[in-house]
């Protein structure tokens, strides 16, 4: 790993909430469930959705810049357009919730932003 990678998360399973029983609870990798112990996604506060989409995002870009596998192919490729179209999203909503955000997780998340930035840009010239 180069000075500005940071381990990337395990996958985006890691902080996703369950799905709704009827969408599918295999739970197997990749396979978008966490379980038999679905929760409905409206269940959850708009908070905590977009908590999830950041995470989702993140490792969507982590994923394009070929630093992790894919989860539905267990392959590692480089894909920086879609990187950069996850790292632009992950910006976009961060704006959006970095008001409502207290500051210990708030810093997280910009820091994270920060990485992948910076990842982004040793990606694409290297």
């Amino acid at each position: 790993m180069s000075q500005h990678e940071s381990p990337p998360p395990s996958g985006p399973s890691d902080d996703r909430p369950a799905q709704a029983p009827d969408a599918g609870t295999s739970g197997r990798p990749g396979s978008g469930a966490a379980g038999e112990q679905g929760i409905p996604l409206a269940a959850l506060s708009a908070s905590d959705l977009l908590s999830w989409v950041l995470s989702l995002l993140a490792a969507k870009a982590w994923e394009g810049m070929g630093l992790v596998a894919s989860p539905l192919t267990s392959k590692v490729e480089k894909n920086l357009d879609e990187a950069r179209l996850a790292i632009d999203a992950y910006a976009a909503v961060l704006d959006v919730v970095r008001t409502r955000t207290e500051e210990s997780p708030r810093r997280e998340m910009e820091n994270l932003l920060t990485t992948l930035r910076l990842n982004f840009v040793e990606k694409s010239t290297g």
